[in-house]
């Protein structure tokens, strides 16, 4: 055997001999000993080092099995992580893809059949592929758009920022990490690189989109014009109905007729009539003019509207074989609103300016997606759903 690069300190051996561990060791330090760990716990505390509780160290096999969070049976094989394309070159692995909605997906697994849990991972794990694509295309274009000038204030305020986050939490790096753990589930980095991400991308939209969303005053009369039943319901009125059969019931009619008239409430009547809803019988929207006699109502009826008002009732009249009375029962009036006032035109404006943000937005995006580099959407779709299901199989 050829040994090259072991030299100082080492015996010499020769090519015919087998090399053993024993040819790596020095023998001056065979008497050594190692110190027992209270000696050591002594030391460390003498020297002013912080001494570490036995339950702070963990097992980093347990902590690897934990991360992969995936059960199989014996035999069975998936796939843990794997390449599934680049954007802008840079790599994409599935693990990065899965992580973040792992949780959801095996909350959902176990109360699923397995075909409806099969369309719907499919559909989640395409959208959060899609997420991680176009906010990686995006961050790109921001950094790409950064002046020299912006590069120095973002690095001053995640520096600030970075000063901030380890001061609130007593000034010491490792122990404002231990905090931020805790509290954010990332460390100080992994949470600077997320503020990063998020103002990079709000600077781009505010660049490069938001000044494309523009509102015109003809835009919100545009809007007010469609939307103005919305603002201005119409007044309503509600009427009441007795119809009796004439022939038979000349009696009745002329009792029921006569208590209407000494001031009997209508219900009251009705009801006795056998009227059903005590004789309520529709609701009508009125006109702008709020005429009763104006409301879209048999031409017959409206003669008899006319006049009338909140709890009064018409005098009997016939209509073909019956005896007929109408009542009003009650009129609601709803405030009528306008285009001037300014609540409304807050209210309107957002609307139009949020539906155009939607539009320069998706503008932006296609822009984005026809300069970005990256392979093949829906090999990457395919690749990335392939592996989440396998991570399920094994346990259908």
């Amino acid at each position: 055997m050829l040994l090259a690069g072991c030299a100082g300190g080492l015996p010499t051996l020769d090519s015919g001999r087998s090399v053993s561990m024993g040819d790596f060791s020095n023998p001056a330090f065979s008497g050594r000993v190692r110190p027992a760990p209270d000696v050591v716990k002594d030391a460390m505390v003498e020297s002013g080092m912080r001494v570490l509780p036995v339950d702070d160290f963990s097992d980093p096999a347990l902590d690897d099995d934990d991360d992969i969070d995936i059960s199989i049976r014996t035999g069975q094989t998936i796939v843990v992580d794997s390449l599934i394309g680049q954007v802008n070159g840079r790599p994409i692995f599935a693990d990065e893809i899965l992580t973040p909605i792992m949780d959801q997906l095996n909350a959902d697994f176990t109360r699923m059949p397995w075909n409806q849990f099969r369309e719907y991972v499919i559909r989640l794990v395409s959208r959060q592929l899609r997420e991680v694509i176009y906010n990686e295309l995006f961050l790109s274009e921001a950094r790409a758009g950064l002046s020299t000038q912006q590069e120095g204030g973002f690095l001053a305020w995640m520096n600030n920022m970075r000063g901030e986050l380890i001061g609130q939490r007593g000034g010491v790096s490792s122990e404002a990490n231990r905090q931020m753990l805790e509290e954010e589930g990332k460390t100080i980095d992994e949470y600077l690189k997320l503020q990063e991400e998020q103002q990079l991308i709000r600077v781009l939209m505010n660049e490069r989109v938001r000044p494309n969303a523009l509102v015109a005053w003809r835009d919100v009369e545009r809007a007010w014009e469609l939307r103005k039943g919305q603002y201005n319901k119409p007044s309503t009125v509600t009427l009441g109905r007795i119809r009796l059969k004439t022939k038979g019931n000349e009696e009745q009619i002329k009792l029921f007729d006569d208590e209407l008239r000494a001031g009997e409430p209508f219900g009251v009547v009705a009801a006795q009539a056998g009227m059903t809803d005590d004789g309520i019988w529709e609701t009508f929207p009125l006109g702008e003019d709020e005429k009763i006699d104006g409301i879209e109502i048999a031409d017959f009826y409206k003669e008899h509207l006319k006049g009338l008002g909140p709890g009064e009732t018409s005098k009997p009249f016939e209509r073909g074989s019956r005896t007929i009375w109408i009542s009003v029962i009650d009129i609601e009036h709803h405030e009528q609103r306008s285009l001037f006032e300014p609540g409304i035109q807050r209210s309107l404006y957002q609307d139009v300016y949020s539906r155009r943000l939607s539009e320069a937005q998706e503008e932006f995006v296609q822009d984005i997606l026809e300069q970005g580099i990256y392979d093949d959407l829906q090999e990457m779709e395919t690749k990335i759903v392939d592996i989440a299901l396998s991570r399920f199989l094994a346990r259908k």
